[in-house]
């Protein structure tokens, strides 16, 4: 059974009806989901190359949430997707993230 777009969030595990688990890496700019998939390899899982596709595509595949990761960052950087993923929208009420370096 088909997930609702909005339950797609970044950070989260998948699982897809023909048992594979994806990473949700972010968004690109035109809105697309970026993930991995867990792939073979037990000593390093969710390093493979990262994939793009719609969330409607990804929310057809996608069957239920598995377990949440707190820093996606490791994963973004594995696999060569820091120019892919833009940062999530802020939020009301939030702060900016600022940089710990000093402006030149």
């Amino acid at each position: 059974m088909a997930m609702s777009e909005t339950d797609i969030q970044t950070g989260w595990i998948y699982r897809t009806s023909h048992q594979q688990e994806r990473l949700v890496l972010g968004r690109d700019r035109d809105g697309r989901i970026v993930y991995v998939s867990k792939g073979r390899n037990d000593v390093a899982p969710f390093h493979n190359c990262h994939v793009r596709i719609t969330a409607k595509r990804f929310a057809q595949r996608a069957i239920g949430k598995l377990r949440f990761v707190d820093d996606v960052q490791p994963y973004i950087v594995a696999n060569k997707a820091t120019t892919v993923v833009v940062r999530e929208a802020r939020r009301a009420g939030t702060l900016p993230v600022t940089s710990d370096r000093p402006s030149t």
